[in-house]
């Protein structure tokens, strides 16, 4: 074998070494799709909404808990139908927060909703353990705490002398985002889902 063979067997031999001792990088996975319905409790379409994903940390009954919005969290807008479509989401559990697709974008990075577990003086002190409100007329906008308006019909579950909020869709500031509680905890999807996800508002 001549100077050249050798130098060729050589060369092949440091880039196949040099090859091996790099780490593979990592892939980076696409974000998922995730697509549905948006309604009002009623069936109307919630039409032109601004739909954002966001995270809850701390103590999901509300007592402890924060959302947290990422610097751009995915967002969507709902069409006429109330259809929506999420791209580059990664699969986790969101909250949605939503509002007029017209109002500002501009949103805090983080939101307590600590306000949301507080208990009121209940003018049924002799109910325990039962919903109020879910008959009757419905509950008008009502403030709660110093952020928060629970809008028309939402309802209360009866503690003795107190109640808390059971079913409501809850505004934060004066125009919002807007958010959902039921059974007393913040509403919480699994994007995506296993199948088109169906989201209510409960004052609509």
């Amino acid at each position: 074998m001549g100077p050249t063979s050798l130098r060729s067997v050589a060369l092949l031999a440091l880039a196949t070494f040099v090859c091996a001792s790099q780490p593979a990088k990592p892939q980076s996975k696409p974000g998922a799709t995730a697509s549905g319905v948006f309604t009002g409790r009623s069936g109307k379409p919630m039409a032109r909404m601004r739909l954002i994903l966001a995270e809850v940390s701390g103590d999901r009954e509300l007592s402890f808990a924060k959302i947290k919005l990422a610097v751009n969290p995915p967002t969507a807008v709902t069409n006429d139908k109330g259809e929506f479509q999420f791209t580059s989401v990664t699969p986790a559990m969101y909250t949605v927060l939503y509002q007029p697709a017209s109002a500002s974008k501009a949103l805090p990075a983080e939101i307590s909703i600590k306000a949301l577990a507080a208990v009121t003086q209940s003018p049924m002190p002799l109910l325990r353990d039962v919903p109020i409100g879910e008959s009757g007329p419905p509950n008008p906008d009502r403030l709660w705490g110093r952020t928060f308006t629970l809008l028309k019909g939402h309802t209360f579950y009866a503690q003795g002398a107190n109640m808390k909020i059971w079913n409501a869709t809850a505004r934060w500031g004066p125009q919002g985002p807007y958010m959902e509680v039921r059974k007393g905890v913040i509403v919480l999807e699994q994007f995506p889902g296993h199948g088109p996800i169906k989201l209510v508002a409960w004052s609509y």
